[in-house]
């Protein structure tokens, strides 16, 4: 399934089974997304393949995490840690419908008041176990 950035300059594929979506309610989540929680796939690192805008990429590195964005139009890209075994996928970021539904809620006890769930999936007050 292809991904692509918002101004379309970054494209990659993600190869192989497309995991379930898992939403984080964290500050710094809510930080990257620009909203109430942040979606995202879990993919191997070789099954995320750039097909265009790799020159385009740029990084913000965090004490425990690094975050990709596309310089040209500010979206997130694809959690490109190479010391993780999985990376972070944006689920928005995929150009068609994977199909899946939502695995989990993690940091609920940092969700804003005005942030509603409305599923039935599996709630962690922090980290799932």
């Amino acid at each position: 399934m292809k991904g692509s950035c918002l101004c379309g300059g970054c494209v990659f594929e993600l190869r192989g089974r497309i995991s379930s979506v898992g939403k984080c309610h964290c500050s710094m989540c809510r930080k990257t997304s620009g909203t109430g929680s942040n979606a995202v796939h879990w993919a191997r690192p070789e099954n995320v393949v750039w097909v265009a805008g790799t020159e385009l990429i740029k990084e913000f590195k965090r004490a425990n995490r690094t975050t990709a964005f596309c310089s040209e139009c500010g979206s997130p890209l694809p959690n490109m840690d190479n010391e993780r075994t999985k990376w972070f996928v944006p689920a928005g970021l995929l150009d068609g419908d994977p199909g899946v539904g939502i695995r989990g809620h993690i940091w609920v006890s940092s969700k804003r008041s005005w942030e509603v769930i409305g599923d039935d999936a599996p709630q962690f007050e922090g980290n799932a176990a």
